[in-house]
């Protein structure tokens, strides 16, 4: 239960102040009690994820699921030209074959391949160098008035940082100082997404959810105690403001048609915050994470609004549209109900996959696989590379809960299945 006393202890704290562009403020309070007990560990640990490939009964095939063959750019020249989802997409172009990458350094070590092994470390080694020496991730363009730098890059920076927590140590303390600073640099940078009066829709919705979720990790990743804190208040007072009586996201629910998918959409980062809180002994599977819903009846409802969007367009009304987000998601199916339209999900759902790793509740498995997301169960590459994706079955994946049975029963990915 000690893990639970932050929500209520009377402890030293101090806060800081948001303000938004209609003048309504808030404070943010930042509480000393929230500590960082294992920096460094982003998911899971190297030793661990290594035992857990070294099991794999064919180590030719581990590594055999990706979705970019190798870098688009090996130069790395941030294009200042560039906006928003052209951002996201070149990054993640570079940035997820790193997993593919690192699964292959992780096999050749395995192995004992010492000439295979030697040259991918080199390679990733220098990326990481590189990457820093030219702050390549700090030159794209910035507009102050909306969120989308802070967005593109925090929800492509994952396979960077995870690989760069898994071999940090292989760095001299010369090169670790610089990467650490590169990344610091970065969440300063698009700090101004959770921090200025951007609007609260995208503060409080998937944007800053995604934003304050690349700041938890940088902050474990270099042991940063002050950003710690800062995060995982600011995770708190999201989930507060998110608050609807049902359990849906108040911001990404006002917006029209697109209202499921960012609903489910923005939990990839709210679990990869929730899995790496974890991580660091602050358990909040049992918590009133919004002040009204636990973690197990906002994926209950969840899975009954894709069961049943009309749930959504209920909360849509009640609430209000944020008008300039009505259409904002990708052209997908749609289904109709009167003069409403739903998009339905088309992004990956693995968000289940650490979901039910914590919790182990069967009554939301039963749900899931009886609804239509198992079958964007799967590494996609997108948002799902915020939870690691590309290794769920050896982080989330526990022989003893059954739960290969069930994964094995969705599609599997192929080359057709990939789309960008």
């Amino acid at each position: 239960m000690k893990t639970l006393l932050f929500l209520f202890l009377l402890i030293p704290s101090l806060s800081w102040g948001l303000t938004f562009k209609n003048g309504e403020s808030i404070n943010v309070t930042v509480d000393d009690n929230y500590l960082i007990s294992k920096p460094g560990i982003l998911f899971i640990s190297p030793e661990e994820l290594k035992s857990k490939i070294r099991k794999s009964k064919d180590l030719n095939s581990v590594c055999d699921e990706e979705r970019f063959a190798s870098y688009e750019d090996p130069t790395f020249k941030a294009d200042k030209s560039y906006r928003g989802m052209q951002i996201t997409d070149k990054l993640f172009e570079q940035f997820n074959p790193l997993f593919k990458k690192y699964c292959l350094l992780i096999v050749n070590e395995i192995k004992n391949d010492q000439k295979k092994y030697q040259e991918i470390k080199n390679e990733i080694h220098n990326l990481f160098i590189y990457l820093a020496e030219t702050d390549y991730l700090l030159n794209f363009h910035k507009d102050p008035d909306d969120t989308d730098h802070a967005y593109a890059t925090s929800i492509t920076a994952t396979p960077l940082l995870f690989v760069y927590s898994q071999i940090r140590n292989d760095f001299d303390n010369d090169n670790k100082s610089k990467i650490d600073q590169m990344f610091i640099n970065l969440i300063n940078k698009n700090k101004y997404g959770l921090n200025i009066a951007v609007g609260e829709n995208s503060s409080y919705g998937n944007h800053g959810f995604y934003n304050n979720n690349i700041r938890l990790l940088v902050s474990i990743l270099t042991n940063n105690e002050e950003m710690f804190k800062k995060s995982v208040s600011y995770f708190f007072k999201q989930m507060e403001l998110n608050q609807t009586n049902n359990g849906l996201f108040k911001f990404d629910s006002k917006r029209g048609q697109c209202a499921l998918h960012y609903n489910l959409h923005g939990f990839s980062p709210i679990m990869s915050t929730i899995w790496n809180l974890n991580i660091q002994n602050i358990k909040l599977t049992n918590v009133k994470i919004n002040g009204k819903h636990t973690l197990d009846e906002i994926v209950s409802t969840l899975i009954d609004s894709v069961n049943d969007p009309k749930i959504v367009i209920k909360t849509n009304k009640s609430l209000g549209y944020n008008k300039s987000g009505i259409k904002t998601c990708w052209e997908a199916e749609k289904i109709k109900f009167g003069s409403d339209e739903i998009v339905l999900p088309y992004t990956s759902q693995i968000w289940f996959a650490p979901y039910y790793s914590l919790t182990n509740n069967k009554e939301n498995y039963e749900k899931f696989s009886k609804s239509s997301l198992p079958k964007l169960f799967k590494y996609k590459g997108r948002d799902d590379a915020n939870l690691v994706s590309y290794f769920h079955k050896f982080i989330y994946l526990d022989n003893e809960m059954n739960f290969i049975e069930f994964e094995d029963t969705f599609e599997k990915i192929t080359l057709d299945d990939l789309e960008f």
